[in-house]
């Protein structure tokens, strides 16, 4: 049995720094810092139904704009409110809320379920699940990968990408919360495809569902399921035999999933008339004839892996899973095209202001593997040679990290880099005096439509 005690305690550095930085921070201190843009939608089901006692929202007051009334509610046609979001990321808050309500009703907080309390236990839930899908991503690695290898990707998934930012930063955002998930899912995938039983049936059933409804996109994490050990078309054919044999688990999966839904059901149901409803603005879908997969990966507004580089090395790390380490290969390249081809798709493919594409950090328990067998290879290879690898793995590493200073200093903007702003901050941590006549800003309105240029191009004409 392998030692696990070097991803052990990697696992340990990463949550005492985020502590550290949290406390150093002291986000939940400052209101207005915590419960901000999109976390607003997220959160809105909870203080509706526990403070406010009307889901309907008919409680808001928009003549008023302080914090716990910027939901940005969707209008059906007859005037009803349904909240945006989806009531994924409410149940991962829930734990957090309740304990906070009642700490704040205890000591004298506004119980308002945006105070004090609510905000710091926001923030210390994202601790509590970023230390969650680094547990079972390590259990899961250490499987297949030595105990270094999995401890240098349990210290760079988190440290050095973009993933940073939405563990100190914008912490109650979807993205830490979505890795934790999917990170215990592809454990107990592993575990189902050795034993299969109904326990994990029902987990993984739960799983999924709870990935969907926090970001619907993120169900392609079940072909990860489906072609798990899968290494040729004749053990594909298996696999579907396999299923069919277990079609009441199947079957038993499925209702699990749905029963996750069914209070988001209900909801729609209820605002709507409709089980199923759209709940984000119309105008904003998927050009699925028009995917940006380049500027999605590499462009200087906001390319993953122009500002996020380490992660090149999970795409390449593919190619080393065929040779040693084949039963990933099959699930994790297919997964991989279909993830980058619709996370391209997006009408907004660099995902609004944020650093880097946010969308992918969901996904970084899966690319955790191909980075695992990138280092593996690295190891394997002659003194020199396995020197020069890792030197160079390294220094991408420490370029994803400066970028991320980068992004907090100012020096990369949230959605209108360059090329030019791009080298005028190369070397920069800070903006220069330069730098705001160097970003240009994305036209929002015409790419809902699927025409991409910049919000000045229409003036220059």
């Amino acid at each position: 049995m392998r030692k696990s005690g070097l991803s052990k305690i990697a696992v340990a550095l990463v949550i005492l720094f985020v502590i550290a930085v949290d406390n150093n921070l002291g986000l939940w201190k400052d209101d207005g810092r915590v419960i901000v843009n999109d976390v607003y939608a997220y959160y809105a089901y909870l203080p509706s139904v526990f403070i406010h006692k009307d889901i309907t929202l008919d409680y808001l007051n928009y003549s008023h704009v302080g914090d716990q009334f910027v939901i940005w509610p969707k209008l059906t046609p007859d005037g009803k409110k349904v909240i945006t979001a989806s009531i994924g990321m409410s149940y991962m808050y829930f734990p957090f809320f309740i304990n906070a309500n009642w700490i704040a009703r205890t000591f004298g907080y506004p119980a308002t379920g945006y105070s004090l309390p609510y905000r710091f236990a926001l923030l210390l839930s994202n601790v509590v699940f970023l230390f969650i899908g680094l547990l079972y991503l390590r259990k899961l690695l250490v499987k297949y990968f030595s105990d270094l290898v999995t401890a240098i990707v349990i210290l760079v998934v988190p440290l050095t990408t973009n993933m940073l930012w939405y563990i100190v930063v914008e912490s109650p955002m979807t993205h830490v919360y979505s890795f934790a998930l999917i990170s215990v899912f592809l454990y107990h995938s592993d575990k189902w495809h050795e034993r299969i039983s109904l326990k994990r049936t029902v987990y993984l059933g739960l799983l999924l569902g709870l990935v969907a409804l926090i970001r619907p996109t993120n169900i392609l994490i079940l072909l990860i399921f489906v072609l798990w050990d899968v290494k040729s078309f004749k053990e594909l054919w298996q696999r579907i035999i396999l299923y069919l044999n277990n079609w009441k688990l199947v079957l038993i999966m499925i209702v699990a999933f749905i029963l996750v839904w069914v209070p988001q059901f209900v909801y729609w149901k209820m605002q709507t008339g409709h089980f199923f409803y759209y709940s984000y603005p119309d105008d904003q879908g998927f050009f699925f004839n028009n995917p940006q997969i380049f500027n999605n990966l590499f462009s200087w507004r906001k390319g993953w892996l122009l500002y996020t580089p380490v992660m090149a090395f999970a795409l390449i790390g593919i190619f080393f899973l065929w040779k040693n380490f084949r039963k990933f290969f099959i699930p994790i390249l297919v997964f991989t095209v279909f993830v980058i081809y619709v996370i391209s798709s997006w009408w907004d493919w660099w995902y609004g202001g944020g650093f880097g594409i946010r969308a992918y950090i969901d996904l970084y328990g899966v690319f955790a593997i191909p980075i695992a067998a990138f280092l593996s290879w690295g190891f394997s290879l002659k003194r020199y040679a396995r020197v020069v690898v890792l030197a160079v793995f390294l220094l991408v590493a420490v370029r994803s990290s400066f970028h991320h200073m980068q992004y907090h200093y100012g020096a990369v903007h949230w959605d209108s880099m360059t090329r030019e702003a791009f080298f005028d901050s190369f070397w920069r941590m800070g903006a220069s005096n330069e730098f705001p006549d160097l970003i240009r800003n994305p036209d929002y309105q015409l790419a809902r439509k699927g025409i991409y240029k910049y919000a000045d191009e229409s003036d220059e004409k």
